[in-house]
């Protein structure tokens, strides 16, 4: 579920996104260990501050703890085709990366959240988005439904000998979700966290395609602790990150290329 790589950090956001956003850090990375562009974000960036100061303070302390040097980082691994380049341009591990010109680059690859950069740790920053009264709110089943219903085009491939598989989709925001679900069996412990199935309900029904959906929780976080006490049947109001199931990328990946539905997992943040 995670990852601890070796990065630097190029062109950080200059503050964080306002609560009304997302309350979001951007963190571009470079690292010899990913070779596609990719960022990472920092949670609650807006609001897990000292009390007084700006939303630059999280951007400051970063560049102070990693200006000139490579760090040690480590975050949730996400792919999401959020950000893909413009029109036909493809990005693939075969090429350079190309260097940044801002704190957003295209990018489909991100460690989000984060839950270190150096010797700052950002496992409390992962929870309910929140910043003094206002809180921050996901889609919802509508947009859910439109999700659910897009594909991928996947193929293994091989360029200069090297075995690659490629991922072909539209462009897909819908970040944040507050859901309701169902639970179905106690979570599963893995390495850096904890994993159940979720039948996401509209009223007292599963919504179409949303049957035993994945959701982790990673280690350390309000989530993981809340996960704990779950067990089969129960009905629970989740806030969560969403991303794009590999497992089931490489459970099916051949050397024809095949469309299949786009397969999802919750990162969660929250559970009530």
């Amino acid at each position: 579920m995670t990852a601890t790589i070796t990065a630097v950090v190029d062109h950080i956001g200059a503050t964080a996104h306002p609560i009304s956003e997302d309350c979001d850090l951007h963190v571009p990375l470079r690292s010899r260990e990913i070779l596609v562009p990719f960022i990472g974000e920092v949670k609650n960036a807006c609001s897990e501050k000292p009390a007084g100061t700006s939303l630059a303070y999280w951007s400051d302390r970063i560049f102070e703890e990693t200006h000139g040097q490579a760090v040690v980082v480590s975050g949730v691994f996400r792919l999401w085709l959020e950000h893909p380049p413009a029109g036909t341009s493809v990005q693939t591990e075969a090429a350079r990366v190309p260097w940044f010109a801002n704190s957003n680059p295209d990018h489909q690859v991100e460690l989000h959240p984060i839950t270190a950069i150096g010797s700052l740790n950002f496992l409390g920053h992962i929870k309910r988005i929140r910043a003094g009264t206002q809180s921050f709110t996901g889609y919802g089943l509508t947009e859910l439904v439109t999700i659910l219903n897009k594909k991928l085009t996947i193929q293994r491939i091989t360029i200069r000998g090297v075995p690659y598989v490629r991922i072909q989709g539209t462009k897909t925001g819908n970040n944040h979700w507050n859901l309701r679900a169902r639970v179905l069996g106690p979570p599963e412990v893995i390495a850096d966290g904890a994993r159940i199935a979720l039948d996401v309900l509209q009223g007292a029904q599963v919504v179409p395609g949303a049957l035993a959906l994945p959701a982790v929780a990673v280690s350390g976080t309000v989530a993981h602790t809340k996960i704990q006490t779950l067990t089969s049947g129960d009905i629970v109001q989740f806030q969560a990150l969403i991303r794009v199931h590999l497992p089931t990328i490489l459970d099916r990946v051949t050397s024809t290329e095949q469309q299949i539905p786009l397969p999802v997992e919750f990162v969660l943040l929250d559970i009530d």
